[in-house]
């Protein structure tokens, strides 16, 4: 379960628990082979919760302390056709997925081409809604953000052309 460095385990109760707590910065990788197998840093902290945990589990930390495993076995695994992926790097979105239930549609993650860290999971209608509502709200913040600077900067522009054109005189 655990080396000196990381943290593995298979329980997706227990990584929403770990997110929860706030420890998503502490997430090294997710990978999925087929199930997923979480990754995490062997903090302090994260060696707390985790060792709670476990000891309330029987110490246990795989999968079959959850029940969520026969909706993902029904509904990705078994299915004929390769499942659609939903990718974010949003931290906002996949801090609301997990905590809305879904840690185990995390397939896996990676670095993107600008050496961020991004999120990939399997897609279903309430994954894909709560992105679009998230990705929604950042870029509002993004664009009022941009707006008023560009504003600012314009005010400030004229104020100096105005101060200019009195010195003329």
């Amino acid at each position: 379960m655990a080396n000196a460095e990381r943290i593995e385990f298979e329980s997706a109760t227990l990584f929403k628990k770990l997110v929860d707590k706030g420890q998503l910065k502490s997430l090294v990788s997710v990978k999925s082979s087929p199930y997923p197998k979480y990754c995490f840093k062997n903090t302090d902290k994260v060696a707390d919760i985790v060792g709670r945990f476990v000891a309330q589990h029987n110490l246990k930390s795989d999968r079959s302390i959850d029940d969520c495993w026969e909706t993902f076995d029904k509904d990705i695994l078994n299915t004929e056709e390769k499942p659609q992926s939903i990718v974010t790097r949003n931290l906002k979105v996949v801090k609301r997925i997990v905590s809305e239930g879904y840690g185990h549609m995390l397939k896996r993650t990676c670095v993107d081409q600008y050496k961020k860290k991004c999120f990939v999971f399997y897609a279903n209608d309430r994954i894909a809604e709560i992105k679009n509502e998230e990705d929604a709200i950042s870029r509002a913040k993004y664009e009022e953000k941009h707006t008023s600077s560009r504003k600012e900067m314009a005010d400030t522009r004229m104020s100096e052309l105005i101060k200019k054109a009195m010195e003329v005189r």
